[in-house]
């Protein structure tokens, strides 16, 4: 039986799929053990702020986020090499948001700032980087599925970036969680995409 070159190894898949439990999930309990905690006004990094009552909970939340995206870029091997480092350097810097809380909820700090804009740039174009040529390759990583991916990932972080500058607005914790969800969610469909396309070229030359 011929063999083909793997799309994506088996860590990704279990990676990929835990990343957004541990980022949307973690913040949903770390909300609910906050009851004050208002999440139309309040960012994520608040529940990891130095004086957060669930600042343990969510700075382990953000690390093992960014230790399943570094996983993920190793072993889905289907994706572009730049998208793959991008993708690991987003998980670098989603640690480096948990290395560095808010001082308090009412402040923040420079470290900290620039980890979580690196993140979030990163984790938005890391599938424009990543792009494939060839029918082998699934829909989502060639060229328009690819730039699409990005595109909406950047509009939606662009919005957030608009909001967060205007406090005024009174919702940036909404957008900062549609933004920072989509980023958290779209490795894990990029991989789902690659494991059913491996599964079927191996079925069809079995």
């Amino acid at each position: 039986m011929s063999s083909i070159r793997p799309l994506v190894r088996r860590p990704a898949l279990v990676s990929s799929v835990l990343a957004p439990i541990f980022f949307i999930g973690g913040t949903l309990i770390a909300e609910a053990l906050w009851p004050e905690f208002d999440p139309v006004r309040q960012t994520i990094s608040e529940l990891a702020a130095g004086d957060a009552p669930t600042r343990v909970f969510m700075t382990i939340m953000f690390a093992l986020t960014g230790v399943c995206h570094l996983v993920t870029a190793i072993y889905a091997v289907g994706i572009g090499r730049i998208g793959r480092i991008a993708l690991g350097l987003a998980g670098v810097a989603t640690l480096g948001v948990a290395a560095f809380p808010l001082p308090t909820v009412a402040t923040t700090s420079d470290a900290h700032r620039l980890a979580a804009i690196i993140g979030f740039v990163l984790l938005a174009v890391w599938p424009a980087l990543g792009m494939r040529r060839g029918a082998e390759y699934p829909w989502l990583i060639r060229p328009v599925g690819a730039l699409l991916g990005t595109a909406l990932m950047a509009a939606v972080c662009f919005w957030f970036l608009a909001v967060w500058s205007s406090p005024e607005t009174g919702y940036v914790g909404v957008v900062e969680r549609a933004a920072a969800n989509l980023e958290s969610l779209w490795p894990a469909l990029v991989v789902a995409a690659l494991y059913l396309r491996q599964r079927r070229d191996r079925r069809e030359l079995s």
